[in-house]
């Protein structure tokens, strides 16, 4: 006859313990396959929060570093062109050196700047066709472009690429002021030199005395050029407006204060009468005389002292009397192109005072032509 178990408390136990037994053994192969502690909500709720905010976090990290990564090779890119354009603008330099020298023809030069000429429009082209991804990258337009390199909002880095066409690089600044034609001591300031802070030089006195004079003030100038971006450079001549005639000086005819005395000389100064008279005491005096290719009277301070005329050089000589005292004039260059801004005491005195200026330009690669 047939029978039944209606209970079997063992067997239940059994069962209930096996299906425990078998979701654990499903958790614990779950962990062991996928390699995580957490794989749902159940396993740790607030660790599945934290889990899948740092999951997040690392997946837009790794998108950062892709951002950086074209960063840099935007970077890259225009590094690679602009040392081409390094190596075209060096030969430009050696082709402007070769032109330099006497022994160029003017059909030889020509042909050199025809060279350069071309070489400038490879330059641009390289500056014009340069691109990543379609970006334009040495035209300048590459302006505060940024780059996310971070899982958070603002964490960014921007960078620039100025142009380098050669209408835009080798930007010079130059300010010539007047010719100075009184002494006196000058405090000079460069403003804004960087943007932000001024300059002042020591106090250099304009005269005829050995150690002053724009020669002095230049030298001044320029031992702060690497700080400042200002460098200086001087002329002091005073020339005949005619070619020379015969005629004579007076007993008390001296320059920078050296008394030459009386010389005769003859039309071109062709006895060299007067320019040996005045330069054998340009030791002194540092004035050096010369006639120049047109016969005309040529004094030059090379040290940048004054020149000063005392008596009668003769009416022979052309020189005109607002020249009798000559104190030079002055020239300032900034190779950033901007303006150069000056302050300071007794301006006249350097030539840049508020009337003074003769010159102001800036000049580029492009418009910097041989002639």
């Amino acid at each position: 006859m047939g029978f039944r178990i209606n209970t079997n408390i063992g067997a239940l136990n059994a069962h209930a313990n096996s299906v425990v037994n078998a979701r654990e053994l499903d958790k614990s192969l779950s962990r062991l396959s996928s390699g995580l502690r957490i794989n749902s909500a159940a396993d740790d709720a607030s660790g599945m929060a934290i889990a899948d905010s740092l999951r997040s976090q690392a997946a837009t990290l790794g998108q950062a570093i892709n951002n950086g990564n074209d960063a840099i090779g935007i970077l890259q890119t225009a590094d690679k062109a602009m040392d081409e354009q390094l190596k075209i603008l060096d030969t430009i330099k050696t082709k402007a050196t070769q032109a330099a020298q006497d022994g160029q023809s003017l059909k030889t030069r020509t042909m050199l700047q025809a060279d350069i000429n071309r070489l400038m429009e490879e330059l641009d082209n390289i500056a014009n066709t340069t691109s990543f991804n379609g970006k334009q990258l040495l035209s300048g337009n590459f302006i505060n472009q940024e780059f996310q390199i971070g899982a958070s909002s603002n964490q960014t880095i921007k960078a620039t690429i100025g142009a380098t066409q050669s209408s835009k690089i080798g930007l010079t600044r130059f300010e010539t002021g007047g010719r100075i034609s009184s002494s006196g001591e000058v405090q000079f300031t460069l403003k804004n030199y960087n943007g932000i802070d001024d300059f002042q030089f020591q106090k250099v006195v304009i005269s005829t005395s050995v150690g002053t004079g724009l020669g002095a003030l230049a030298e001044e100038i320029n031992k702060s050029a690497d700080k400042t971006g200002v460098r200086a450079t001087f002329t002091v001549e005073t020339r005949g407006i005619a070619a020379v005639r015969e005629g004579t000086t007076s007993d008390t005819f001296a320059i920078n204060g050296v008394t030459i005395g009386q010389v005769a000389y003859e039309d071109g100064d062709a006895n060299g009468a007067l320019v040996a008279a005045i330069n054998s005491v340009k030791d002194t005096t540092g004035v050096e005389a010369s006639i120049d290719a047109n016969g005309q009277l040529l004094l030059t301070s090379r040290e940048g002292r004054g020149i000063k005329i005392d008596g009668s050089i003769g009416r022979g000589a052309f020189i005109n009397p607002n020249m009798m005292e000559n104190y030079g004039r002055l020239s300032l260059v900034k190779n950033d192109g901007k303006d150069i801004l000056i302050s300071g005491s007794n301006l006249s005195s350097a030539g840049f005072g508020a009337n003074n200026f003769i010159s102001q330009a800036s000049v580029s690669l492009r418009e910097s032509k041989g002639r």
